[in-house]
């Protein structure tokens, strides 16, 4: 998808409060084959956002691959003192 930094069309808006999104900002935006836009009024301003129809399974893949993270500790040798210590932590919190 072809994004375009700032153009701007002036289009008619009909009786029955329709427009027609100029080609080149629909094939832009993705909009060729159909779609779905938000319409927002912001005072005088009309904002229209495309609604993504794959974010919510780009969302859900995104969850699945986080929750199959495994945290490990970092081989090495880690040893005690200060810095690993319960007493140290609430210390540190002020508790």
């Amino acid at each position: 998808m072809l994004m375009m930094d700032e153009v701007e069309y002036r289009v008619k808006v009909d009786r029955q409060g329709r427009m027609v999104i100029p080609a080149p900002l629909r094939a832009s935006l993705g909009l060729l084959g159909g779609g779905e836009v938000v319409v927002r009024a912001l005072g005088k301003r009309l904002v229209i956002e495309v609604v993504d129809r794959d974010l919510e399974r780009r969302v859900e893949e995104a969850v699945a691959r986080i929750l199959k993270i495994r945290a490990q500790p970092a081989p090495g040798k880690a040893r005690p003192g200060k810095w690993y210590g319960a007493e140290y932590a609430r210390r540190k919190l002020g508790l």
